[in-house]
């Protein structure tokens, strides 16, 4: 009964939320015989009762293949039944914190983006996995994945991330309309300039047809990370990490790169190079539509390569990286250490099979292997990169990733219980990516005074989050946020946190 009744509420918890993303037809095969990564866990629970796991994310360029995934594993485990809910990223949010409040979370759920796991685990949304896995599950993954303040709490793993981490903000880019522009498709733009005349050609090219660019505008995440990893490769500091720039070491959000990077895409929306239903759609909308050939550009990630390769297979495209102002690299693409994505829900009633489903997808023969070979992403299991790696352009876009990118400092590795900073943190709106999107849309046309206050208020709030931390005993400074010793052009690494200290 109690699991009938939990049931019916998840329902209508779900029928509350936006509708979910369209299913994907699953195709997938297993992968080449041989695989090394095998889970030790046995074809049996040794339960004779049906236990239903509920997972949830918003994982959809794994759509087909976590199908795919769903299948072979409840072949192996015939009395774990999966109920896998896939939401987008916005829905993902507001719908993970109703289940949590009425507590009827999933057994596996991702950490919400802009929410820290150390202020989750504290707020009771997860417990620990180590008791339900061991040492040789662990050796599993590359060296780096476990670490305290980001996958690990008070020396206990709670969360594992979803692939290896690298920025989502590269540029796509049609070759065939290249072609149609007269522009040279193995010459992608290097400067904002060439940017904006090459979007501004193709719009011209299409004649209605097609245009230069196209996005997720309704997502506002995409507009924060292209604001964020643009005006970085140009200097300005930002990162994802905490809202105070790594170069002014100060809420600084009006600076030379950011204001360069708001102009650039206002010029861009003022030439009607923007595809006219930008504003309206939804990043894997967005995508489709590209794939459709009705753009030149678009700013994503390593994703979309399999979805594009599998769903669109004659579509014809190139990786670039982010084109800078006068061809001048000024700082990098910031890169962070793998986060936490699956955790074990607190309220679970199944931990040892919520445990059996994470050995199958990171350390089973399937999983791992399918969304590297099919062009998805990047894994973090050993071994799996280098075997499965086929796709030219899933290779481009992690060359790309690796030559733009450098790894930046995270101050929840350097001093864990920043977490109260981030927890008692009052967000302002509009925010950096709310700003952009407003620009683009044509709703701000004052960037540079938004972007002034929007500097003032966070350097307000944050300090404020600093004092209210430590008023709860949390050992926090705001000289935990500034990284003295991190240069803009090298990776931070752990000599350089160990240095900081």
């Amino acid at each position: 009964m109690k699991g009938l009744e939990r049931k019916k509420r998840t329902a209508m918890m779900l029928l509350a939320a936006m509708s979910l993303l369209s299913a994907c037809s699953s195709n997938a095969s297993a992968p080449a015989e041989g695989s090394e990564q095998t889970s030790n866990a046995g074809a049996n629970t040794g339960q004779a009762e049906q236990v239903t796991l509920r997972v949830m994310d918003w994982s959809d360029s794994t759509k087909a293949i976590r199908e795919e995934f769903h299948r072979k594993f409840t072949e192996k485990y015939p009395n774990i039944k999966i109920e896998y809910t896939q939401l987008t990223i916005d829905q993902f949010k507001n719908t993970i914190l109703t289940a949590v409040k009425s507590e009827e979370a999933p057994d596996l759920f991702p950490i919400p983006t802009g929410m820290k796991l150390a202020t989750l685990v504290k707020d009771g949304w997860f417990q620990p996995l180590d008791p339900y896995i061991d040492d040789s599950f662990k050796s599993l993954f590359i060296e780096g994945t476990f670490q305290e303040g980001t996958t690990k709490v008070d020396g206990k793993i709670y969360a594992i991330p979803e692939s290896l981490s690298l920025p989502g903000t590269l540029l796509f880019y049609n070759k065939k309309l290249f072609q149609e522009a007269g522009l040279d498709p193995e010459k992608p733009p290097a400067t904002y300039d060439e940017f904006r005349e090459a979007a501004k050609k193709i719009t011209e090219a299409g004649h209605g047809k097609y245009y230069g660019i196209i996005e997720g505008g309704k997502q506002t995440n995409r507009w924060t990370d292209a604001a964020r990893d643009w005006s970085a490769l140009a200097g300005s500091g930002l990162n994802s990490q905490s809202p105070i720039s790594l170069v002014t070491k100060k809420t600084t959000y009006d600076s030379e790169a950011v204001l360069g990077l708001f102009d650039l895409f206002q010029s861009i929306a003022k030439d009607g190079s923007y595809h006219p239903k930008t504003m309206s759609l939804s990043a894997p909308e967005a995508r489709a539509l590209f794939a459709q050939g009705q753009a030149g550009f678009i700013i994503q990630g390593a994703w979309n390569v399999g979805v594009w390769k599998r769903d669109n297979p004659e579509l014809d495209f190139g990786v670039a990286p982010p084109p800078v102002p006068d061809s001048r690299q000024k700082g990098a693409l910031p890169l962070t250490s793998s986060g936490g994505w699956l955790g074990l829900s607190a309220k679970s009633e199944h931990p040892k099979e919520a445990a059996l489903y994470l050995k199958e997808y990171y350390g089973g023969d399937f999983f791992q292997a399918k969304k590297v070979e099919t062009g998805d992403s990047f894994s973090v299991v050993k071994g799996i990169n280098e075997k499965y790696a086929t796709s030219e352009q899933l290779k481009q876009y992690y060359d790309i990733a690796n030559q733009y990118g450098r790894m930046v400092p995270d101050p929840n590795i350097l001093n864990p219980a920043v977490s109260e900073v981030f927890a008692a943190f009052k967000d302002v709106h509009p925010s950096l990516g709310e700003l952009l999107a407003g620009v683009v849309g044509g709703a701000i046309s004052d960037a540079p005074k938004k972007l002034h206050q929007l500097s003032e208020q966070l350097d307000r709030a944050w300090s404020e989050a600093i004092e209210a931390a430590k008023k709860n005993g949390a050992a926090v400074d705001a000289k935990d946020f500034e990284f003295a010793n991190w240069k803009p052009l090298e990776n931070y690494e752990a000599d350089d946190y160990a240095a900081a200290k």
